[in-house]
This record gives C-alpha cells, structure tokens and sequence, in this order.
C-alpha cells in the first residue's frame, strides 16, 4: 500500500513536469532568485541528502531584503536605470517526512515591500511602492534519499520541484508561467565536524523574449548550481557559506544576464537543551555578477521549528554472552520504515555487540536472526527480514568483525514469541537475535 502511494505521487509529479509550460501569453522576468529550502537543513538554498524523518516536520519563515537586485544597464555593464531598488522578501514554508527516506514541501514567497518601476512607461522616474503581501511563484518539492550521509559519510537524493505562476509577473514577482525540473544533491560529512553540499540542478523555461532591445533578454531552460559548506561550533551553533546560480544553458556563462550568480554566509543557532527543534538563521551576501536577481547586497533571517521525532536515544545497551548460547541485547534495533537500513539512534546498540565479538574470538560463528510480525504479505516479511539481517551483518563487518563468523538468516514471521494480534506483541515479534552456532 505505502509503494503504491509513493508510486502515484511521483507519477503525479511527473505528469506535472510534463505539463505544457506555456500557460501565459506574457511573462517577464523574476527577480526572486532567493529560494530557500523548505526543510531547514544545514544550508540556507542549498540542499542537503538527509531528509526529514517519518512524520518529521519543519515550519518556517526566511525574511529577506535585497537592495537593487534589477537594473538596466548598458552592453559594457554600466548601470542606467533602476527597475527594481528595494525588495524585502518573506518566504512562508513547510515540510513532512512521508517516510525516512521521502519528505516534501512548500515555499511561498511574499513581497512585503516593492520599490520598483515600469520601464515601459514613458515617464521613467515614475517610482511604484507595493506593500502588504504581492506573491511571488509558489514552490512545491520533494525529496527522495538514495544513499545515507550518517552511515556512509556521502549523501546522495535528488529533488523534484515544480514553481507555480502565483507571482505577479508584471512586478517581476514571477515569470508568468509553469516551471518544472530537479535538483541532484550530494554532500560529504567530515568527522561530524565540517558538511559539504554540492548541488546540480535543471529548471525547464517556457522560450521567451522579453525584452525586444536586447539580443540577451531571453527565458529558456537553465542549469542550476550550488555549493554549500557548514562547519559545527558546537551541538549548537554552526557556521555556514553558499553559493549559487541559474544560467541560462544556449548562452551558458556567455553574459552575465542571463547568468544571476551570489554568494551568502552567515551562523545557525539550533539550542539543544531549552526551545529544543527551534532554529535561527542569520546571514548576508552580494552578487557575484550583475544578472537578473543579483542583488548589490542582501541580508536575511530564518525562524524555523524543525521536529524530527527521533525516538529518545536508548540507554546504554546491556550485551552479554549467556552460556556461549545467545547474544542477548536489551534494546530494539531500529530500521527506516519499510526499508533494511538501520537507524542512526540503533548504531550504539550494534556497536556494543561489535565490541563483544571483536573481544571473544572464541564465538566462531554467529547466526543474525532477522523476524518480523505478520502484517503484510509472508513472503514479503521473510525477504524484509532477510535484507534486516543482512544489514546488521554489513554494518558489523564494517566495525571489523570478521565476515566468516556472521551468517544471516531471516526468518519473517514463522518464529513469533508473542501475540501478533496486540500492538506490544507485534512490536517484540520485530526483532533481531544473535545465535553463537559455534
């Protein structure tokens, strides 16, 4: 059931993608190139691999305010004209864990302040001020983890995303139309101590000119890159710094109009003991070229809560030998949902049995037992449970065990020892035992 939901959301997004991006007949373009990520990782625009965890969530704000982020200028970049002066920005967002591997989330911009003016009109130093919520194009992305930063040390997802024509593009709020792509993400942990994020993206433009005088004022699908790096003071406070940028692929790096570059830095504070899961963000920055949304500076603040529902750590795991018969551990060792991938918070128990192993070389050979309950269909559980005892043998090879004394065996739901018709009995049938075979 939850693979077949999975199944029509992607499907629902790919039909999105596919959707003809011509939904107006006027378009023009958007000076909102600050787009931060729904999900309040340890970047501010780039992302990160890891998602938020089952029934995680983040909820959230960014203000931000650029100065002179549009101008008119001359072939040789001389400014002639300001469009748009001031903007201060805020960007409204969510984001939910589906599963641990699988979240989603939104973005709305919104104007709080607009200096800008119509540079078509024959009066040019007619100025415009907007006030009280204009949009910007609403966001909406997901995320997808492939491959797990806190057991590998290497993230990789990638990120579907799709922008709605909810801006006012007049104001140069939105471009006027329907915008799909997808974001590759990978990044790197170093010793817990230093995060690195590299970010390859693709965002497919409706071809449009829009201004008529100038041979480099055109619309048309882009390449997306970004670069992120965040350093950890301490549990918490962190320091960060990006940079990112859209360019336009038929002329990519040729002008920097059609190729908005900036670069940010800034500090996190995420208190771990009072106000636990609240987040602040501080930061500021300033164009690396002079293309559209590039502004001479910008400042921002982000308030988020980020709630990630881990289970509370478990207390130090008791492991013993008990007449060379049993490994008998007292905590549960957890998995990602639906998935043959431990969780974070179980690696101290399996490390506990790693250490015992690596200390006993008389127990030859162990047998990693893997059961289930018997909710769903068997033979799903006996192949579930083989690939959760497989993994608890990898993870412990990892830690130096030898291979030949580990043999994994997965047993589903044929082996129960307690009611499966309870929530409790269900919960102690999930479970992982180690059998000293010699």
């Amino acid at each position: 059931m939850l693979k077949s939901k999975v199944f029509t959301s992607v499907v629902a997004v790919v039909v999105l993608m596919l959707t003809s991006t011509a939904a107006s007949a006027n378009h023009s373009p958007d000076v909102v190139n600050f787009n931060p990520t729904t999900d309040a990782g340890k970047y501010v625009t780039v992302h990160q691999s890891w998602t938020l965890p089952q029934w995680g969530f983040n909820v959230g704000a960014y203000f931000d305010y650029a100065y002179e982020p549009y101008e008119r200028a001359t072939a040789a970049g001389v400014r002639t004209i300001g469009i748009v002066d001031d903007l201060l920005m805020a960007n409204v967002q969510a984001a939910i864990g589906w599963t641990d591997w699988w979240s989603m989330g939104f973005n709305m911009p919104v104007a709080l302040w607009e200096r800008w003016f119509d540079p078509n009109l024959p009066i040019q130093n007619v100025q415009k001020e907007t006030f009280y919520g204009r949009q910007g194009d609403l966001r909406i992305e997901m995320k997808f983890r492939l491959l797990d930063i806190k057991r590998y040390h290497v993230g990789l997802a990638i990120v579907p995303f799709f922008y709605f024509p909810t801006g006012k593009w007049q104001s140069y709020l939105g471009n006027g139309m329907w915008s799909p792509g997808g974001t590759l993400v990978f990044d790197a942990d170093i010793k817990n101590r230093v995060f690195l994020a590299l970010n390859v993206g693709y965002r497919n433009y409706a071809n449009t000119r829009y201004d008529v005088n100038n041979v480099n004022a055109v619309l048309d699908d882009t390449l997306n890159l970004g670069g992120g790096i965040n350093v950890r003071i301490n549990d918490s406070w962190g320091l960060y710094g990006e940079v990112y940028s859209e360019s336009v692929i038929k002329g990519l790096f040729k002008n920097q109009l059609q190729n908005p570059a900036e670069g940010t830095a800034g500090f996190k504070f995420t208190p771990q003991k009072h106000a636990k899961g609240l987040g602040l963000t501080v930061g500021g920055g300033r164009a690396i070229t002079k293309g559209i949304g590039s502004p001479d500076f910008r400042v921002l603040v982000g308030l988020n809560y980020r709630n990630d529902r881990e289970p509370p750590p478990p207390p130090p795991a008791e492991v013993e030998a008990m007449v060379e018969e049993k490994i008998i551990i007292t905590q549960k060792i957890h998995f990602e949902f639906d998935r043959a991938i431990i969780r974070p918070i179980s690696y101290p128990i399996v490390d506990d049995v790693a250490r015992l192993l690596l200390s006993n070389p008389q127990l030859a050979l162990i047998r990693i037992e893997g059961h289930t309950d018997w909710i769903g269909p068997d033979d799903y559980n006996q192949r579930l449970s083989e690939k959760r005892a497989n993994a608890v043998r990898d993870y412990l090879v990892q830690k130096g065990v030898e291979p030949y004394r580990l043999q994994a065996v997965g047993y589903g739901e044929s082996r129960p020892i307690a009611d499966n018709n309870t929530t409790q009995g269900r919960a102690r049938n999930r479970r992982t035992e180690f059998t000293v075979v010699q």
